[in-house]
């Protein structure tokens, strides 16, 4: 695939493992790597150094805080910008998730606490809003944003412009997202018509609104 450099790590039976590859030109140095993230530190041709973290979240929900507890001591030692991208196997809010089951979802408000209390950014997307789905049948499928990156609160000082595409779930379970560091959007102009029946209604007989 053209990369020269690679580092990963191996998955856990069936859960988890991570690998990363760079080529030739990038410059990028290893930081360290566990079983939950690899952290890697980039510098762009003007000299600009920041961090990158590719992550991955416990499924289970009783392992999640501890996991972000010990990133959360990595990134308190980073001296430089960061982001942090992958699958962190954690909704964050009722509208990432889509299924016929309305009740709590775990594990949303110690994430949106650790969120926080780090001071880290959802980056904007474009795309499907779901980035997971179990593919169950219809009446027990479930529609989840998991993949996401978040960045420090410095981070877009110096990428205004960040942004992630998220692509549709085709093969794997999982979509494909992409971080793009000057992403840009596409801001349409929509014309809108209203139907001349629209205007009989009771409504609309007592307003002031021109008819066409």
């Amino acid at each position: 695939m053209g990369f020269m450099n690679a580092i990963g790590v191996d998955a856990n039976g069936s859960v988890g493992g991570l690998w990363v590859g760079w080529r030739k030109e990038a410059r990028i140095s290893h930081v360290m790597s566990c079983n939950n993230f690899i952290i890697l530190l980039v510098e762009k041709c003007n000299g600009l150094l920041w961090y990158l973290v590719l992550f991955y979240g416990a499924p289970s929900p009783s392992m999640r805080n501890s996991i972000l507890e010990d990133l959360e001591s990595c990134i308190d030692s980073f001296q430089y910008p960061f982001l942090i991208m992958g699958d962190f196997n954690q909704v964050e809010y009722a509208s990432d998730k889509l299924s016929r089951n309305t009740g709590t979802i775990s594990g949303t408000l110690d994430f949106n606490n650790w969120r926080i209390s780090n001071e880290l950014v959802d980056n904007p997307f474009k795309g499907p809003r779901f980035t997971w789905c179990n593919n169950r049948k219809v009446d027990k499928r479930v529609y989840e944003r998991i993949d996401r990156a978040l960045g420090s609160k410095d981070w877009f000082t110096i990428f205004p412009n960040t942004g992630i595409k998220q692509d549709p779930i085709q093969i794997s379970d999982h979509a494909p997202i992409e971080l793009y560091l000057n992403l840009t959007w596409n801001v349409s102009k929509k014309s809108y018509k209203i139907d001349a029946w629209v205007f009989s209604h009771e409504e609309c007989l007592h307003c002031n609104t021109p008819r066409y």
